[in-house]
């Protein structure tokens, strides 16, 4: 069972959303938050498996709130799921780490998915929204020499096992999908990306996926 936490300042946002998800399959709603401090308390109390965290709220915003619950609670997954799709909300939530980004005006069964395919380590991002991520990747464009440091990096840091994985995030496959293609355990591949993220550096498997397009490891076009 997939327990999730409900964040959102309007009650009738938090209402249809439970609603909802009692009809998912294997989906439990195991609390609500309206605020970003009441969604650090429920998130320790809870400890809920996924969270579904609105962005513009009173008394802390849901990203100042990701950062902390993320701190304390690192296994968990956060959806952010808002009716602004502004490009630096975007960048922030994948500066943070969360497991997905999506838009209020997701179909219902888009969002069930998202659900499950970030619990599976999955990440998530409405499609309206990728245009904008593939511009980031271009406007954060690094230096010839920093990305020859970044290969060096990927070069003599990571396994030949670690650059597949790596190369799997930035084709979007989950744990299930790797684990098909590359036909090693679930849990290994977790304890391979705990690594590669010491390594290199990033919070989740989307900032992986993005150091591997600017590092040159993958490339962008292909």
């Amino acid at each position: 069972m997939i327990t999730v936490l409900i964040v959102d300042d309007q009650s009738i946002v938090r209402r249809g959303l439970r609603l909802f998800l009692t009809n998912c399959i294997d989906v439990c709603v195991v609390g609500e938050a309206d605020s970003g401090p009441s969604a650090i308390r429920q998130a320790v109390l809870l400890d809920p498996d996924v969270i579904l965290m609105d962005i513009r709220m009173p008394e802390g915003d849901g990203l100042s709130a990701a950062e902390v619950i993320l701190g304390k609670r690192p296994s968990q997954k956060i959806i952010i799921i808002t009716t602004f799709g502004h490009d630096d909300y975007l960048y922030s939530s994948i500066d943070l780490g969360v497991s997905g980004f999506i838009l209020k005006d997701i179909d219902p069964s888009e969002l069930s998915q998202a659900i499950y395919t970030s619990h599976k380590g999955g990440t998530v991002i409405s499609p309206s929204l990728l245009g904008s991520l593939t511009r980031e990747f271009g406007r954060r464009s690094v230096s010839s020499v920093e990305q020859a440091r970044r290969v060096d990096v990927a070069s003599n840091s990571l396994t030949s096992r670690e650059v597949e994985i790596v190369h799997c995030l930035a084709q979007g496959l989950s744990n299930d999908e790797i684990s098909a293609k590359l036909s090693i355990e679930v849990t290994t591949i977790k304890s391979h990306l705990g690594r590669i993220s010491s390594k290199i550096g990033t919070k989740s498997r989307l900032q992986t996926a993005i150091w591997a397009y600017r590092s040159g490891l993958v490339d962008i076009q292909a």
